[in-house]
């Protein structure tokens, strides 16, 4: 089965896709999109421990977030709070 979803991206955003898409050497953007969606997907089916230890060494590795591990973490145990 196949569904389309549209998405909005920040002209700074796009230009990070095209780049990551490059890098990566995927043949579209709707590649890098579907990728990033499984990971994301797959993060949240990991155990809140485990998840930590990723969400900290991808922020510590990139960094983009802007937020500091500990915020991060923050946001994983309010996430599971509901």
């Amino acid at each position: 089965m196949s569904v389309n979803i549209s998405a909005k991206f920040s002209e700074k955003e796009l230009y990070a896709v095209e780049k990551t898409r490059k890098e990566l050497g995927l043949r579209d953007k709707s590649e890098l999109v579907r990728e990033a969606v499984r990971l994301y997907l797959g993060l949240m089916s990991t155990e809140n421990v485990s998840r930590l230890k990723i969400l900290r060494a991808l922020n510590e590795v990139f960094g983009s977030s802007g937020k500091s591990a500990g915020e991060l973490i923050e946001e994983v145990r309010e996430e599971d709070e509901l």
